[in-house]
Formats: C-alpha cells, structure tokens, sequence
C-alpha cells in the first residue's frame, strides 16, 4: 500500500510514520486547487511536518492552532491523549489544509444532576465504562477554537468530507464510536452547517465563550468606560485582594516550577463542580515555556513573598488569551479575579482585537465586560444504535447563563 492514497477511492487513509514519510522540502499551495486530485495524510507527529509548512496555513492570529502550541500540548502527555495531524496534499505535493484530531476519555457524567451521580457511581460497580467514552475529537486541543485551516481558494466546508474520512480513520484505530467537530462561532456556521448535516453529523452545544472585543486604547479608558455601579465593583474588588497582601507578577520563564504550576493546576480541578478539564501535568508548563517563548506569560500572585496562584496567557497578533489558572489549597483571596484583570490590562495594553478568557466562570467574566458567545459542536457516532441513542440526550451544555449585561456607558 502506498503511503498516500487518493481520498476519493478509500476510507482507510494511511497514518504515516516518521520512517516512511519525510517533508522536509514540501511547498505549500497558493493557488486555487481541484480535491478530486488530492491526497490526504495522517501523521502521528506533527514533527513529521515542516513548520514553516504548517505555519503558513494559519498565519499569524491562531496562536492554538501554530506547529509551537501543538508540539507543547503533543509533548505534555496530557490525559491519555493521542494525537494526529491529517494534511492534504496536491497533486504537486503543496500543503492546501490541515488540522489536529485527537483521541480522549471523556466523563460525561459529569453533566449529570447531581442527584443521579450516586446511581452512576453504584452501577459502574457492574459497567466500568458507563457514561464514559472514547472520543475522537477535531478542535484545538485544551483550547476553545476549530483546528482546520485551509489554503488559497479552499474554504473549510470543502475539506469537511476529508476531515470526516480522516475522523473515521483514526476512529477505527483507536476503537472509538463518538466523533466531534468543534468549535464553531455562530458566524462561522453557515460555512459548515449543511456539509456536516450531509455527513450525518448533528448539532450541540459546547460551553459558550467569554471574549472581550478591544475597543480602548489604555486600560484607564477601560475602567472610565464602565457605568458607575459597575466600576466600583470593579475597583473594590481589587482592593480587596491588595489588601490581602496579593501583588502580580508576570514571569516570561515559568518552566523551572512546572511542579508547582500543575499542582496548583490541580487544586482549581479538584474544586470544580461539573464538567473538568483536563489534568494539567508540570511537562505541560515546561513545554509552553520552552516552545511559545515570548508568546507566553505567567501571572502570578506573589503573597508576601509566596507566589499562591497563576494564570497562563499566551498571545497571538490578534488575541491575548487566558489559558489555565491555579492556586494553593486553603479560602480564596481574590486571586482569580485580579489575575483576570491582570490580563485585561495586558490585552489592551498590547493592542489586541480580542481577549479570550475562555469557557466557564461566566458571571465573573461578564462582569468585566466579557460577551458570552455561544459555541457550537457537531458530533456523530460510527454505531448506528449508539448513534440513535446520542440524538435522544438533550443539549447539557447548551448556555444556561446571562448572554449580556448592560455595563458600558452608552456612548462605549
């Protein structure tokens, strides 16, 4: 079998190895293509890839989606997760899409009531895996966001069909039924919505997202922009955690106390009530450090001497991006909320379009002056049945929270 295979004959596209397949001389299309002709891969590594190949397909604003960001979550060894970068290629070997996909265990009790968890608990005594599952997943990994970029006359519903073939694949390999395509913005929907439908794929809700639109030029402006009630909420809320004794510190080299970060990782983890994230481990902090440089940030709490918590940011041309928090055991302080506004300050101090303070934590979020935007997923089985039983599930992450508040004056 060849290493590459034409999508249009076969589902079962070849997963490529490191010994069989070397890019390092693949030029990247920049010209309209015919897919009929094209071939897809998938690689088990994204060092199986040039970056500058990859890169050129996201530019410079999808930080979550750049060859650096994916070598870090790829070399964390986060969660059990396996990870696969299907490409396509033309005919002459150029680069016109890509994307990452990646194997996880998801708990989905956890979206239950907290009344039927005990049930759950009593009946996986007899069925281990009950409500937990093995699913392959297309978005960017422990971020918010698609990860399919496309080249020059593609648009994303075309590649959609391949992307499929690629899931499908990689399902197979790893013996998992549930597919899912995230994350979609309601503006971004109406590229995809009818292709994924014709694929069999069904709509769902994800976790909304908290994102500030940047329109201040300083971070004073900021502040007067709010209406009174809301600015003095604001202000005594960080005063608040002043007098605590907290100070924010903003370390550029983080790596050298990976234990630390990922313990206090864990603290924020285990108090989470609901839906958790992933369990960060200290290569997961050494890895941003180390391959985002510049591009990453670490704001701590520094408590008379005592760094107590943090916060990851990482940056793109466009967006100043809120990743992980943590803290140490014990009553908070205030932490959280001026780590937040810490980053705020640095978005609009850097000129960004957006800040992105991800999903959750919404009432404190909006508070700030964060929109809640809704997010979209699209998720099919491979099991018929099982496929007929996730169509009758209701929509458990669909927003159950305010959208908008009116805290700007209204010339803001």
């Amino acid at each position: 079998m060849n290493l590459k295979q034409s999508v249009s004959t076969t589902l079962n596209i070849p997963i490529a190895s490191a010994e069989r397949c070397s890019l390092e001389d693949v030029n990247i299309a920049d010209r309209p293509v015919d897919l009929s002709s094209c071939e897809l891969v998938i690689h088990e590594s994204i060092e199986e890839i040039p970056r500058k190949s990859w890169d050129y397909l996201i530019g410079d604003s999808l930080i979550t989606r750049s060859f650096d960001y994916l070598l870090a979550i790829q070399n964390s060894s986060i969660s059990g997760s396996r990870y696969y970068y299907p490409v396509i290629y033309d005919r002459d070997k150029n680069i016109i899409a890509h994307a990452c996909i990646y194997t996880v265990r998801t708990d989905f009790s956890q979206l239950l009531p907290k009344r039927l968890f005990g049930t759950v608990q009593y009946l996986r005594k007899f069925w281990p895996s009950l409500l937990s599952v093995e699913i392959t997943e297309c978005g960017t990994p422990l971020s918010w966001g698609c990860s399919i970029s496309v080249g020059k006359g593609l648009s994303r519903s075309s590649v959609l069909p391949l992307i499929n073939d690629a899931m499908i694949s990689i399902a197979e390999k790893s013996k998992s039924r549930l597919l899912v395509i995230r994350d979609f913005l309601e503006s971004e929907r109406n590229d995809s919505d009818q292709q994924l439908t014709s694929l069999g794929y069904r709509q769902r809700s994800n976790y909304p997202l908290a994102r500030i639109r940047v329109r201040w030029d300083s971070y004073n402006e900021y502040i007067g922009s709010f209406r009174a009630r809301y600015r003095k909420d604001i202000k005594r809320r960080i005063r608040i955690a002043e007098s605590a004794g907290n100070g924010v510190e903003v370390l550029d080299s983080f790596g050298s106390e990976s234990s630390r970060w990922a313990e206090q990782a864990s603290v924020i983890r285990e108090q989470t009530k609901g839906f958790r994230r992933e369990a960060l481990s200290p290569r997961y902090y050494e890895n941003m450090d180390y391959l985002l440089g510049h591009d990453s940030k670490l704001l701590v709490i520094n408590n008379r001497g005592e760094r107590v918590a943090h916060g990851m940011i990482i940056f793109d041309r466009e967006t100043t991006s809120a990743t992980f928090f943590g803290r140490d055991s014990g009553p908070p302080q205030g932490e959280w909320f001026q780590l937040i506004n810490s980053v705020i300050r640095i978005g609009i101090e850097r000129g960004s379009k957006y800040i992105s303070l991800g999903l959750g934590s919404y009432d404190g979020k909006s508070i700030l002056g964060a929109d809640i935007e809704p997010l979209v997923v699209y998720r099919r089985s491979t099991n018929p049945i099982f496929n007929f039983l996730i169509n009758l599930i209701p929509d458990l992450m669909k927003p159950k929270v305010r959208l908008h508040r009116n805290l700007f004056k209204t010339n803001c």
